[in-house]
């Protein structure tokens, strides 16, 4: 079972005193499974390839997509070499970020920007509008005729309460 090879491994290393449990490895990442589990390259030399490491973000929750080649920590739950986990990727390699919430979410900034090609609002809710943005005008008109607008003001806030 490579899981035991792995286990085996480590502990060789522990034992022959060149691997300490309880520090942290730099480390590349190798391959992001999708699942918050990580294939990792040790910088240590003597520290073998990791599969399947799981992530820890250390905020309950929250999900995360790192770019291959970008940098992690290596460390050990509770100093057991049969539990490698990933910790503190780099700010840099982040791809995706993923936020599970079952409570309110507040953000509290003097401003937020969002600078997406597209911003999608879940929950099947009606699109959103932005000052400058095309709007179709559908009513009584003169023969049959399509009506274009333009947004000119909007609302300082999306929600009041």
């Amino acid at each position: 079972m490579p899981g035991e090879r792995l286990k085996r491994r480590l502990q060789q290393l522990i034992w022959d005193g060149r691997l300490d449990t309880l520090a942290l490895y730099p480390c590349q990442i190798l391959r992001d499974h999708g699942d918050m589990r990580l294939d990792l390259q040790p910088d240590k030399p003597d520290l073998p390839l990791l599969t399947r490491v799981p992530l820890r973000t250390m905020l309950p929750g929250v999900e995360v997509r790192v770019q291959v080649g970008s940098r992690v920590l290596l460390g050990f739950e509770n100093g057991d070499p049969a539990r490698p986990v990933a910790l503190l990727f780099d700010a840099g390699s982040l791809r995706e970020l993923i936020i599970h919430a079952t409570v309110k979410v507040d953000v509290v900034a003097p401003e937020i920007n969002v600078n997406g090609g597209i911003v999608n609002l879940a929950g099947g809710g009606p699109a959103v509008a932005r000052v400058g943005d095309q709007i179709r005008i559908t009513g009584v008109a003169a023969g049959s005729a399509t009506l274009i607008g333009e947004i000119i003001s909007g609302s300082g806030k999306t929600f009041s309460g």
